[in-house]
């Protein structure tokens, strides 16, 4: 889950690619809509930048034309990654428009697991989840939502996060960060 309220775009953007190269498999643009800034002008951005990665955002309200169009044009900069954050799939005119992209929605009454739905019969579950203090950590979290049958977790991103994905089986004593000291 990138920051929420990006200070510096360009900064956030180079966050998402470098979570992006270090194979995160989905880049959540956040869990609720912020009024000052446009959720798909920023995932259009962040789909220009990226290349691996789901792309999942919210819809501006109110939804019309214009967000068909844009929805549009992201999903083709996206080479198909978009998705969209819902509470609930979207009815209406919207309706086959996110399940053909698909959509993360949140479980009801569950407010840490959502469901990935792509198409009427193909659902994954994913789990929230802190950040891991170490790759002890994240290698049991990982197990564990396994084992529970979860098929991702959301996470905060972070530095630490970046390295651990970045460098899953350094155990420690990470030579390419020491400086030389004269």
């Amino acid at each position: 889950m990138l920051t929420r309220r990006p200070d510096d775009l360009g900064e956030w953007l180079a966050d998402g690619a470098a979570f992006d190269a270090a194979g995160a498999a989905v880049l959540c643009l956040g869990l609720a809509p912020q009024p000052e800034l446009d959720p798909l002008a920023l995932t259009a951005a962040l789909a220009a930048v990226t290349f691996r990665s789901l792309l999942v955002t919210s819809l501006p309200a109110p939804e019309g034309p214009a967000v068909d169009r844009t929805l549009a044009t992201i999903e083709q900069l996206s080479h198909g990654r978009l998705r969209i954050l819902a509470d609930a799939i979207p009815s209406g005119p919207l309706a086959g428009l996110a399940l053909r992209l698909g959509v993360f929605r949140r479980i009801p009454g569950d407010p840490e697991v959502f469901e990935h739905v792509r198409g009427p019969d193909e659902a994954q579950r994913w789990v929230s989840v802190p950040a891991p203090d170490s790759r002890a950590a994240w290698r049991q979290t990982t197990l564990d939502a396994a084992g529970h049958g979860f098929g991702g977790l959301l996470v905060p991103a972070g530095p630490r996060l970046l390295d651990i994905l970045r460098n899953p089986g350094d155990q420690g004593g990470r030579h390419d960060l020491q400086l030389a000291q004269g």
